[in-house]
């Protein structure tokens, strides 16, 4: 019987590394795929974006485990190993860093509940009523119809006024007349107006009325009320022009 040399335990030894570092990556390919399937089938709702963003993450993970398994199995240093698992740790944050800074803002907003879907709520130049949130972004819907998207960590960044708890919306109404009419009536039917409106006024926030300026042709008025569901904002504003101007004829003319 052939006595086995040094070179055959050596090319022996080889093949059977070089196979399980094949069997390796095959498995770690097979596992990316499968967790790739998983998350688009849990995916639901979930904005496409975001959905594209965790595949992508977690396929890195994945490969750089399935790496570092790989390289175990070859004669490297542990230290090699440790130092590639921080580089791409590192690779990683650096990389979706806004994204986790949105994701970690996401969850102290539902923590703190300072604001829920269908709230109205302002922030930096931007107000409207939040029609979505998930873990990246906050979607708002303005009164123009214009859908803003708002990230998360910006949220935590800049004061969030909640429109909906803050003791309702403030409105005003501006209307003008002519400088012949007697302010005291007409400030008088405005607030007449107002009272009308009370299904729709926050509970002892009476209707008031302001003059901001009187010229001589116009006086320019201004009724103030407090609104307890701000989606009603502008169509109440066109209600209370459109009683007004319709009673302005019976007002009676200053003498």
């Amino acid at each position: 019987m052939a006595i086995p040399t040094i070179y055959d335990l050596l090319t022996s030894s080889f093949a059977i590394s070089l196979l399980q570092v094949v069997v390796t990556l095959l498995f770690t390919f097979l596992v990316v795929r499968f967790y790739r399937s998983i998350i688009q089938r849990a995916a639901g709702s979930v904005p496409s974006g975001l959905v594209a963003s965790l595949q992508q993450i977690g396929s890195w993970a994945i490969w750089i485990l399935g790496i570092i398994i790989v390289l175990s199995q070859l004669p490297f240093a542990i230290n090699v190993l440790l130092l590639i698992l921080f580089l791409g740790g590192v690779a990683i944050i650096v990389a979706y860093r806004n994204i986790l800074t949105d994701m970690a803002a996401s969850q102290f907003i539902s923590t703190y509940q300072s604001f829920k879907v269908g709230e109205w709520i302002a922030v930096q130049d931007y107000y409207g009523r939040v029609i979505e949130r998930n873990l990246i972004q906050t979607k708002i819907l303005t009164p123009d119809n214009e859908i803003v998207i708002v990230p998360n960590s910006t949220l935590l960044k800049r004061s969030v006024v909640n429109r909906s708890r803050s003791g309702g919306l403030r409105v005003q109404i501006p209307v003008t007349v002519d400088s012949k009419f007697d302010l005291k009536n007409v400030e008088k039917k405005l607030l007449e107006i107002g009272e009308e409106m009370k299904t729709d006024l926050v509970p002892d926030a009476p209707p008031q009325v302001r003059v901001t300026q009187v010229t001589s042709q116009q006086a320019h008025l201004v009724l103030m009320l407090r609104i307890t569901n701000p989606a009603k904002r502008d169509q109440l504003i066109s209600d209370v022009q459109e009683k007004f101007y319709e009673l302005l004829p019976e007002l009676d003319a200053r003498k």
